[in-house]
């Protein structure tokens, strides 16, 4: 299962198994996040690499070993310089990011990670930026549904970061991004609670569905979850109370916090809180997580048990 995400974080200190190169078509050290990659791989030997190859075309990429680097592998991607959106630019940007998922491929990869192409000294307006890069990784993991990939952009400051949130959850990659903490409003589980323990084996296909999360897109979509380590937060969409807190056990006995704060969640009892984490559950690990069809389950659940519905 293939995933996209946007990390505030250094691109030199990713562990992914290859990082992306904003080069230029003389694969010469330069500033910036070029800079920055020739420094921890090593000046000397990555600059070895890189003048065996000699030249890239803007549009293209090629591959050099991480030396230094967490990653085994470097990417060089050239991006376009902007001119005025009508030379090609466009084309050529998507032509970086998507010849360099190829390569990350090709070479066993199974994650990527990416700075934003062009975006800095080469004038890239961000936004389009922004677009263009989830135009080619929603592409090449359409086109490759058979292979897993996780792709983390690394950005250093909040408004980049901000700005790729904002271009992911209007575009049709926002399917591949994994849900966070920062995405939704939330609170904190209140100090009124309970717990017990949850049994139930889940498939690795099934904890990949929930690692995932949930970030809400319409108003009936009423849970925004996510995944920290081992443990799901699942939040009520529309207050951003914290419900469940479930700890993942290797011997499948997972351990569930519940909110007890009955302004927050009405529910008392610990066997009708696991009947309805199962049935939630049961939701969420499926392959397509149908929200509208939860709701009318819940919706129609709450008012069988209030006794409005007649037998």
């Amino acid at each position: 299962m293939s995933t996209i995400r946007i990390r505030k974080i250094s691109i030199t200190d990713l562990d992914t198994d290859a990082v992306v190169n904003a080069a230029n078509e003389g694969l010469w050290a330069g500033g910036g996040v070029c800079g920055a990659i020739f420094r921890a791989a090593g000046h000397d030997r990555l600059e070895e690499a890189c003048r065996k190859i000699g030249h890239c075309d803007t549009g293209s990429a090629v591959i050099t070993p991480g030396f230094g680097l967490k990653a085994k592998y470097v990417i060089h991607a050239v991006g376009p310089r902007w001119k005025d959106g009508k030379h090609g630019e466009s084309k050529l940007l998507y032509g970086a990011y998507y010849r360099s998922l190829e390569l990350a491929v090709e070479n066993g990869c199974r994650s990527i990670g990416f700075p934003l192409i062009s975006a800095g000294i080469f004038g890239y307006p961000v936004k389009l930026a922004w677009e263009k890069a989830f135009d080619a990784c929603r592409d090449f993991l359409d086109q490759h549904p058979k292979k897993s990939l996780d792709i983390i952009f690394a950005v250093l400051n909040d408004e980049m970061m901000d700005a790729g949130y904002e271009a992911i959850m209007h575009s049709r990659a926002c399917k591949y991004k994994i849900a966070e903490r920062d995405d939704w409003k939330t609170e904190k589980m209140p100090e009124k609670r309970d717990s017990f323990i949850f049994r139930r084996h889940f498939t690795p296909e099934q904890m990949a569905m929930l690692r995932r999360g949930n970030i809400p897109k319409e108003m009936e979509d009423k849970w925004f979850w996510y995944m920290e380590g081992n443990t799901l937060y699942a939040h009520r969409s529309w207050t951003g109370f914290c419900i469940f807190q479930v700890e993942f056990k290797p011997d499948d006995n997972h351990f569930v916090t519940v909110n007890r704060d009955p302004e927050q969640y009405t529910c008392q009892d610990t066997s009708e809180d696991a009947r309805q984490l199962n049935k939630l559950l049961d939701w969420w690990t499926k392959e397509q997580y149908d929200y509208y069809n939860e709701w009318l389950d819940e919706t129609v659940d709450a008012l069988n048990r209030a006794g409005k519905i007649p037998e």
